[in-house]
């Protein structure tokens, strides 16, 4: 059976693993993140900067070695320092924002252009054949199991069990999807409600599990026309709201998840990253088992496709967002037949971020999580940093992805004060070596830090007792390279948030936490 690209591209998406955070230490810096105390600070004239360039004013670069062997930590920084073109910096508290049912039209108008759009719940109907492959695959791997072992009877059980349970699916399949049969009204609707309408819907029940409280919509076209269509929208308070539309060729497009948030996973950029450790197959040789489309071409320069993507942001009136990073990627779309190539698209993908009077506001580096229980309930809660993909390619706009948009509600300090930049290096310089300490060890187990910039700019983090709203606060981010060794392999990753340390109080904020 042909596998979908769902699986290779976005299969991760829906794995939101939160990496356990280091133990603090006992220090000032870090215990006291009291957010009255902060905009207090943020108000005293007297005790700091207001005048964003006058925060760093000798700093055009930053250099320093640190060295703690104890902790078995090097870091190394040779940074410019990048400061933004304002004169102030202000304090904001945000709210995650809906998207409506205006903005789904808008989109659906400019992308979608008057291409019939079907209950995309239809993407999960099986049909009998589809169901005789997947009994078939099973079957072989019960001929695969070595008896004799306690864990071959146990999975012997389970594999039967999924047998029956397609056999008696395969009683009231269909022979063929007819689309016509899967009308959608193009409108946002309750999940509860949906669910409801019809509790044999898989994919309803699925978003039900997830989204209970939330709403949706997820629309496919059928692709007679040569083109395959696919726009979905969540508003969901416990993962996060966003809009997807993507497009192409095949049909291979299947872009519902709840998790939110852009996926590096099943793309990799044009000659500058490993292939391998983008792809969510393991094979030896990840480029000769490449196989690119040759009818979804990407001949356009990057100039002409950026164009395109900021036409598109006008014509939505996203003119908040300003263009951040991207250039040529490889997209997976889906495996061959035979499963023996991977089957890719080169695209370009832009990505946007809010800027307010020239500063960016970026929560790139992690999203604010609850995983806990709290008295009786067991709470598991994410609300990712905003951001908004475009891919492009020669038939125009292929990809559009607005990932957990917020809301201003207030100003909260108009004209923030911060401390100077010798204040803050002073603090990375300290904590630095604490927070990336190695345990117990050999040499092996030390890591290496290379900072490359340090950047003022705006990031959300947490108010006491609100996971729903934010505080936008200026924040100092000391970007570049970790790597640990084992062995001879090293891992890195290159352009990471390192740190970031408050502007206006100084402490230091686990992303991670939000705070």
């Amino acid at each position: 059976m042909k596998r979908n690209k769902n699986l290779l591209a976005f299969g991760l998406v829906m794995a939101v693993t939160f990496s356990a955070c280091q133990k603090s230490p006992e220090s000032s810096i870090v215990k006291n993140k009291d957010m009255d105390n902060m905009i207090e600070e943020a108000r005293d004239t007297e005790n700091g900067f207001q005048n964003v360039t006058d925060v760093a004013e000798k700093y055009d670069t930053y250099q320093t070695t640190i060295n703690d062997e104890s902790l078995k930590v090097s870091v190394n920084v040779n940074a410019k320092v990048d400061i933004p073109g304002t004169s102030q910096m202000s304090v904001m508290r945000v709210k995650q924002k809906n998207i409506d049912q205006d903005f789904l039209d808008k989109v659906k108008e400019t992308l979608v252009q008057g291409e019939t759009l079907y209950d995309g719940s239809v993407k999960n109907i099986q049909t009998r054949s589809s169901i005789e492959s997947e009994i078939q695959m099973y079957r072989e791997q019960l001929e695969d199991l070595t008896d004799g072992t306690d864990d071959a009877e146990i999975y012997r059980q389970e594999i039967q069990q999924d047998i029956d349970e397609l056999q008696e699916e395969y009683e009231s399949a269909p022979e063929e999807v007819v689309y016509e049969d899967y009308p959608s009204d193009g409108l946002l609707h309750s999940v509860a409600e949906l669910h409801e309408k019809d509790v044999k819907n898989s994919f309803y029940g699925w978003e039900y599990e997830l989204n209970p409280s939330g709403e949706v919509y997820y629309g496919v076209s059928d692709g007679k026309n040569g083109k395959h269509t696919a726009l979905y929208v969540q508003n969901n308070e416990n993962y996060g709201n966003c809009l997807r539309y993507d497009s192409d060729k095949h049909g291979d497009m299947r872009i519902s998840s709840v998790a939110v948030g852009s996926c590096d996973v099943g793309r990799w950029k044009i000659g500058e990253e490993n292939i391998q450790d983008h792809l969510l197959v393991d094979v030896e040789n990840p480029e000769e088992s490449l196989e690119e489309y040759p009818d979804m071409p990407t001949t356009i320069t990057q100039e002409e496709a950026q164009g395109k993507a900021e036409e598109l942001l006008g014509t939505l009136g996203l003119t908040d967002f300003k263009y951040s990073e991207g250039g040529l990627y490889g997209q997976v779309c889906d495996t061959s037949d035979d499963g023996t190539k991977i089957q890719y698209r080169k695209v370009y993908i832009f990505k946007y971020l809010r800027n307010i009077d020239g500063v960016f506001v970026d929560n790139e580096g992690a999203s604010k999580f609850v995983d806990e229980w709290q008295g009786d309930d067991y709470v598991k809660r994410e609300w990712s940093g905003e951001n908004i993909e475009i891919t492009v390619n020669d038939d125009g706009i292929v990809g559009f992805c607005y990932n957990s948009p917020i809301e201003i509600i207030e100003t909260v300090v108009d004209k923030s004060s911060m401390k100077s930049f010798d204040e803050i290096k002073a603090v990375f310089e300290q904590m630095v070596p604490v927070a990336n300490a190695r345990g117990e060890g050999t040499d092996e187990d030390k890591v290496t830090i290379e900072i490359s910039r340090v950047i003022l700019r705006y990031t959300r983090i947490s108010e006491a007792d609100s996971f729903d709203t934010g505080l936008l606060v200026p924040v100092w981010d000391f970007m570049g390279k970790q790597t640990d060794v084992y062995g001879e392999k090293a891992y890195s990753e290159t352009d990471a948030c390192i740190m970031t340390i408050n502007a206006i109080d100084g402490s230091v904020i686990d992303r991670r936490l939000g705070y």
